[in-house]
């Protein structure tokens, strides 16, 4: 995996929203900073957390603001969190087909659960794959530069917040002078 680094530029996209909106990098960079926060959704304890936590760092994040987005690769689904998509503050991406997250350079096979396997046209077994995010968090100025990445392999840990409103005071005192 090569992924994207701070100074970079962080390539665009077109994804919709939860409500069916077209979003695109280039128009959120209008407005300021981007906070870009692509995960996993796997509908565990950790992304119950961690949908909860954005929902209160969204609020701080636009009072310097900016923006926060967040690109989930594996089909949103806000049920176990016990809320409607439309409940969220922030915008919720769909990039089922991985190709975002691929250009930010965080995509991976992995074999397919359950082990399943399929048959090739000579009856040959193969073992299939499923393509994978890593959970990462992106500061993005307004002139379209990674200022921040923040890409978790291990799937342990969240950026702190404190660390990602520090990089955005910083973006906005250097647009200032």
């Amino acid at each position: 995996m090569r992924v994207l680094r701070a100074g970079e530029k962080a390539p665009r996209f077109r994804l919709r929203d939860q409500h069916g909106r077209g979003v695109t990098l280039s128009e959120l960079l209008v407005h300021g900073s981007v906070v870009l926060r692509f995960c996993r959704n796997e509908n565990t304890a950790t992304c119950v957390r961690e949908f909860s936590s954005l929902s209160t760092l969204h609020n701080d994040v636009a009072r310097l603001g900016a923006t926060l987005i967040v690109i989930a690769v594996e089909p949103f689904d806000p049920h176990p969190l016990g809320k409607d998509a439309a409940s969220f503050p922030f915008p919720i991406l769909s990039n089922k087909k991985g190709d975002v997250a691929q250009s930010y350079g965080l995509t991976g096979q992995v074999p397919a659960p359950n082990g399943a396997e399929i048959s090739d046209t000579n009856r040959n077994l193969t073992r299939t794959h499923e393509i994978v995010s890593v959970p990462a968090t992106y500061v993005i100025d307004q002139m379209g530069f990674v200022a921040v990445a923040f890409v978790d392999m291990e799937c342990h840990c969240l950026m702190d917040h404190g660390q990602i409103l520090m990089a955005l005071e910083c973006l906005r005192k250097r647009k200032k002078s």
